[in-house]
């Protein structure tokens, strides 16, 4: 074995590693799929013929019940006569309202630019309005929706429940604040026998592209809360045919939906920064699904096609109508931002949208943090280096331990070198003895290692955080014009790779702390090698991710090197054997109780 480097087989077994970290999501995803819901039970809005199947409900006496044979599928509504819209309005939202479904056409969010010139819209191009109502017509039928009452307060609709009946559907619209929308639906009998009306279903939207790119695809999603406190997310890229190398080949799926024996409490519509979130406000919905759509009137500006988005709808259950009786149902609906803050401020956990998952500990935290300090110095790039400073100032007493115990560790190198000639033929015995010397002079080989398992959650806090959290979105720093996107300057000619110099500076920084960092001379020390690849790993990791994440490393470990450069100008540690309770006690020094006696 070589030493002082990385043999031929401490290479393979790298580059095997790696190779497995890159192809063990698509292995996994291939072999072991999300066992799909049964679309066969009774309790399911789309059978496979894509009818929609009543929810089995006590029906009354002698009561008949309303069959529906309404579809899900996207665009499957024939819309005629003449549309009429209506808006609401306050300082966040814009919601235009329209008759061709009943709900919202689109939402613009007045405070949030898209591309150059616009304002970001959500539910545009989509086939439905939000709350569009599925199961009380024949199939390819759409409810005849009129305007009652629209003024700056309240835009009121009403319809039949279906052609010729006696059912009808009152809707009140209302803003309630700050990106909050609540919708009360009333449902009344006027004919002269009991029903009992079929489940239903509304749409919540659709969660698409905001600068129609492709690279968006990945945060492009839908997502449903259940009642057992069950969160589960589903991203635009599951809908999608795809391989990886011309491996591992995968259809995409046609539908998606919850589990038949959990209520669902919230469904959302999403992209990376911005959600909708429709809450079933007085009791738990039956289920929800999700669809691939193709929008409307809208293509990729990247060439790419057209613009694929994840459709979702919340189910219902079926419930009886007595003569001249109403049913009264509300929901809520978020359609802005995902700030984090405002989300966990709403009563049915719909903060769970923001995906933070169980490094939610950390995210939350470094998101207050950062936001706090974002209010006294104006800019997040600057928040970001000043959150960093105040990590590093927390981690440096540890960093010096590590540091120290480097030293020490270079101290032992020619003992360590003796004990592995003296037992180069027993590998336990070197194990064993090599561990007793570190017990003698009180050094632990793993103690340069802390700051790094430190570090990592920390690490992986902002990551978490940078997915999803809009604070950062459009926010400029030094060449940097968008903090929530790599800072690309350029593309190498002919290749059409981007430059994005922040990775770059990061990864020269690592290899820069790696190489003044104190190593043992002379000692195999596989663990090292090993840390040689991690520049290359995480540099390959936030080459195209967040530019706020590689300024936040770049910053750490440029504090890293500044802390090391002072701890290497220390006078070396004395390395002396440590004293044994034992030793102690015959000294009269120990007072450890027990633990020193024989």
């Amino acid at each position: 074995m070589k030493k002082g480097g990385m043999d031929r087989h401490a290479w393979i077994a790298a580059a095997a590693c790696l190779l497995l970290l890159v192809l063990y999501p698509k292995i996994v995803a291939h072999y072991y799929p999300p066992a799909p819901a049964s679309a066969k039970k009774a309790t399911d809005l789309t059978t496979p013929t894509n009818s929609l199947a009543a929810v089995p409900v006590p029906p009354a006496s002698s009561a008949p019940t309303l069959t529906s044979k309404e579809t899900l599928a996207p665009g499957s509504i024939q819309r005629s006569g003449s549309e009429q819209t209506a808006i609401l309005q306050n300082a966040t939202l814009r919601v235009t309202f329209t008759t061709w479904g009943g709900g919202i056409q689109g939402i613009e969010l007045t405070g949030h630019a898209g591309d150059p010139g616009e304002k970001v819209n959500l539910n545009r191009g989509s086939p439905d309005a939000i709350f569009e109502l599925r199961g009380w017509t024949p199939s390819g039928e759409g409810l005849a929706w009129t305007v009652e009452k629209a003024d700056a307060q309240e835009v009121v609709f009403t319809a039949p429940a279906q052609t010729g009946g006696m059912v009808t559907i009152r809707r009140t619209f209302r803003l309630n604040g700050d990106y909050l929308l609540s919708l009360e639906q009333e449902v009344e009998n006027r004919g002269t026998l009991p029903l009992a009306l079929p489940a239903y279903a509304l749409s919540a939207g659709v969660g698409a592209p905001v600068h129609l790119r492709k690279d968006e695809d990945a945060y492009v999603g839908a997502s449903w809360f259940t009642t057992d406190a069950t969160y589960t997310s589903h991203k635009l890229p599951e809908f999608l045919s795809s391989n990886f190398l011309f491996l591992f080949p995968r259809p995409g799926k046609d539908l998606i939906t919850s589990r038949e024996d959990r209520q669902v409490k919230w469904v959302s519509a999403k992209s990376q920064f911005f959600a909708l979130v429709l809450t079933a406000q007085d009791a738990p919905a039956a289920g929800a699904e999700a669809r691939k759509v193709d929008l409307s009137g809208e293509m990729m500006r990247d060439g790419s096609g057209k613009v694929p988005a994840v459709e979702t709808w919340i189910k219902l259950a079926g419930f009886d109508l007595g003569v001249g009786a109403k049913n009264t149902h509300k929901f809520g609906l978020y359609a802005g931002p995902k700030e984090d803050w405002r989300l966990r401020s709403l009563a049915q956990e719909e903060d769970k949208v923001m995906e933070f998952g169980w490094m939610g500990i950390v995210s939350r935290p470094l998101l207050v943090v950062m936001n706090t300090i974002h209010k006294w110095v104006g800019n997040y790039g600057w928040s970001i280096v000043i959150l960093t400073i105040l990590l590093k100032g927390i981690l440096w007493v540890p960093q010096a331990k590590a540091n120290r115990s480097m030293k020490k560790m270079q101290i032992l190198a020619p003992k360590l070198k003796e004990l592995q000639e003296k037992y180069k033929e027993d590998p336990t015995k070197l194990n064993t003895e090599m561990m007793k010397l570190y017990r003698d002079y009180g050094v632990n080989p793993l103690g340069g290692c802390l700051p790094m398992l430190i570090q990592m959650p920390i690490f992986l806090g902002f990551y978490y955080m940078l997915l999803s959290s809009v604070e950062l979105r459009g926010q400029a720093f030094l060449w940097i014009h968008d903090l929530s996107r790599p800072d690309t300057i350029g593309f190498l000619p002919g290749f059409g790779i981007p430059i994005n110099p922040m990775p770059l500076i990061m990864t020269a920084a690592m290899v820069w702390s790696m190489h003044i960092t104190p190593q043992p001379q002379g000692v195999d020390n596989p663990g090292a090698k090993m840390m040689k690849l991690m520049p290359v790993i995480m540099l390959v990791f936030c080459y195209n991710f967040s530019s706020a994440l590689s300024l936040y490393w770049t910053v750490q470990n440029f504090l890293s090197i500044g802390q090391l450069m002072y701890n290497l100008r220390q006078p070396m540690p004395k390395l002396e054997k440590v004293q044994k309770p034992a030793e102690l006690v015959k000294r009269g020094r120990w007072k450890g109780g027990m633990w020193g006696r024989r």
